[in-house]
């Protein structure tokens, strides 16, 4: 029998048969060539599984225990808001200690726990002095210290998302509660003003908080400008991300402290500040007011700020060249970028930030001193150099 009349085009229904030609039975079929089957294509992310709500429906997990009481659980996220004047770091370093002793902390009680404490902007004695001065005004025993961990970064700063992966393999099973970055200018990637590139920012503090389940706690500055009719999520400087990404913001703004009490005040340098909060977790708390008497911010409870106004200082009016000696100015620009050298390159906006003015206002007192530095694409460098 010629096999040639059974010659026809035929469909495979199994997947796995690659169809060379129409099929010719006068060929034998080792001929053809079975073609592997296809595997399931892989997630690029490692995401974690859906689930029905029923699941939890008898079986609620239980919620991250409260790192500070009515304000932030455990491997959640925190930012702190406010002007240069406002004593971040020290309200860092506060807390810092609060949570290590298991105290108070501007009026929140703290669970006891270890900090890991990221320091990029001051150097090292100076860091350790801060923590034994703060130590000593709070009158305590230093009992727990070895539950503050000190990192000390400055002129080894590099972008957030190359130190996380070093920061997750330092601590992880170390049993760390918080982790405090000192301040974010030090290692902001992209453009601040951008929301994508500030959103791609933050979600390296949840990687962070994930991978470890730590909270990750911040500092950043306030934008340039008077602050008083602002909402207190809408005073950080950049994209609304800053306002919206952290599981709760705490904002400070500097008070007028009344005329009649200014005069009675034991030292001259204590400021007066609000503290507003938006939370997420939490029921937002009415705003308190605070008394920073280096190196302590202290609850007012005395009732004198009650009615206190937001201070017209906020919107920067004092480092006006017009209200400025040229000394003075050329002394600021002078300890921003000495601050700022040991990280190079010097950028605009890094001395913008670090002197509380505004870009412009840098490039003016760049240009009055042109003797002395010199600008070139938002860089900044001194001609003795």
């Amino acid at each position: 029998m010629n096999t040639n009349q059974y010659e026809q085009n035929i469909t495979i229904p199994y997947s796995g048969v690659k169809r060379l030609s129409p099929i010719n039975l006068s060929v034998p079929l080792s001929d053809y060539r079975i073609a592997e089957c296809p595997q399931q294509k892989e997630s690029v992310y490692a995401l974690p599984e859906m689930f029905p709500l029923a699941k939890y429906k008898d079986n609620q997990p239980a919620l991250p225990d409260e790192l500070i009481e009515g304000v932030l659980r455990c491997g959640h996220k925190m930012l702190i808001s406010g002007c240069s004047k406002a004593g971040k770091s020290f309200l860092l370093m506060e807390l810092s200690i609060a949570i290590a002793e298991g105290l108070e902390w501007v009026g929140f009680r703290c669970k006891k726990g270890r900090v890991l404490y990221i320091n990029l902007e001051i150097d090292n004695a100076s860091c350790i002095d801060r923590f034994m001065k703060i130590y000593d005004a709070m009158g305590i025993q230093k009992n727990h210290m070895e539950d503050i961990v000190v990192w000390n970064l400055r002129g080894h700063a590099a972008p957030l998302d190359k130190l996380v992966p070093e920061i997750i393999e330092r601590i992880r099973d170390t049993h760390f509660d918080a982790v405090i970055f000192d301040p974010i200018y030090k290692i902001i990637t992209g453009d601040e003003n951008n929301a994508t590139d500030m959103g791609r920012f933050c979600n390296q503090f949840d990687k962070i908080c994930t991978e470890t389940g730590c909270a990750t706690i911040y500092c950043h500055h306030h934008s340039k400008g008077a602050q008083g009719s602002k909402k207190a999520m809408d005073r950080a400087s950049g994209s609304g991300v800053f306002a919206r990404d952290p599981d709760a913001q705490l904002d400070i703004i500097e008070l007028s402290i009344p005329d009649n009490f200014q005069s009675n005040l034991p030292d001259p340098n204590i400021t007066a500040w609000r503290m507003e909060c938006s939370l997420r977790e939490f029921k937002n708390f009415l705003p308190r007011n605070i008394w920073f008497c280096y190196p302590l911010h202290i609850i007012d409870t005395s009732g004198i700020l009650d009615n206190a106004h937001i201070s017209s200082g906020s919107n920067n009016l004092s480092m006006s060249s017009k209200r400025t000696s040229a000394n003075e100015r050329k002394e600021l620009l002078d300890n921003a970028y000495d601050t700022l050298s040991a990280n190079p390159p010097v950028k605009v906006q890094a001395l913008a930030e670090c002197m509380n003015v505004n870009e412009k206002t840098v490039r003016r007192y760049i240009e009055e001193f042109k003797c002395i530095y010199w600008c070139a694409n938002s860089i900044v460098g001194k001609k003795s150099e």
